[in-house]
């Protein structure tokens, strides 16, 4: 049985991408390719979709993968046990060990410092097949570029403030994202009126901008952005989205946000451990 190896680990940060991985729900699937990990999770209709990435070797002093650059499949159907033993095990000279099946699936862990040895099963292969993605399908969603329309960068005061407007109506999960020019406006229309509604479909649909000025809003905020790129050099660009699902994303100093054709992507950085966070929606209809 082949092993992956991580020693004098840095048990905090391997923790926190423990956490991050888990946040949705307990359940976690992680692949592992050389030294780089990523971890995938999404809501029922794969609408919103969260991973994670770090490199390996920057969570310990020495890393080794016997099974070099092969795809391996570690699954846990209940986060908290590893994250209990994590917290068991102190901070000074720990040891973590994957065990390796044939399959390239992990059958358990190993955590372990020179006082106590603790174990954690891993899931079955076949127990959370459902969460894997596809290598093409992994690659449009994270990697594609080809339907960027603009893209820019907040820092956390800006992404937290967004989060606490989110928190103004909830009763409502929809709110507006606006580009016009060079500024970024995030807004909130209250009215749960089907004939307002049908009306703010129709004007998305038909990217009636200025009609859409005219609604009255619960705020209306120009973000403070940076490193703003045009991409596509469209004047006006209207998206509706759930807000629920930027909840997901994790503290970190800063975002980039990108606008596709079909999806917005979330990229947060933890300059610390290298680590990345990617938040992937699909855009909705205002109802």
């Amino acid at each position: 049985m082949c092993k992956i190896v991580l020693e004098n680990v840095a048990v905090k940060r391997f923790a926190n991408v423990i956490k991050r991985s888990s946040s949705l729900d307990n359940l976690i699937f992680i692949t592992v390719k050389g030294s780089e990990f990523e971890s995938t999770a999404y809501n029922t209709n794969k609408s919103a979709l969260k991973a994670v990435s770090v490199d390996c070797e920057k969570l310990c002093d020495r890393f080794v993968n016997e099974l070099s650059e092969e795809n391996v499949k570690i699954q846990f159907s209940n986060a908290n046990k590893l994250l209990s033993v994590l917290s068991l095990v102190g901070t000074e000279g720990v040891k973590i060990t994957f065990e390796i099946a044939s399959n390239n699936y992990a059958k358990k862990v190993t955590v372990e410092n020179n006082e106590i040895n603790l174990t954690v099963p891993c899931a079955d292969s076949n127990a959370l097949s459902f969460l894997e993605i596809p290598e093409r399908v992994r690659y449009n969603i994270f990697e594609d570029t080809s339907n960027l329309l603009y893209k820019f960068d907040v820092n956390d005061a800006e992404f937290k403030y967004m989060n606490q407007l989110f928190g103004l109506n909830k009763e409502s999960v929809r709110i507006f994202f606006n580009k016009f020019r060079n500024e970024i406006y995030l807004s909130e229309i209250e009215s749960t009126d089907e004939n307002v509604r049908a009306n703010v479909n129709e004007i998305i649909n038909d990217e009636n901008f200025e009609e859409f000025k005219n609604f009255e809003k619960l705020y209306c905020k120009t973000l403070n952005i940076s490193q703003f790129e045009d991409v596509a050099g469209i004047e006006n660009h209207l998206v509706c989205l759930n807000k629920q699902y930027f909840f997901w994303a994790d503290n970190d100093k800063r975002y980039t946000i990108e606008f596709h054709n079909n999806r917005i992507k979330i990229v947060s950085y933890d300059d610390e451990s290298g680590m990345k966070t990617f938040l992937v929606m699909t855009y909705i209809q205002f109802a």
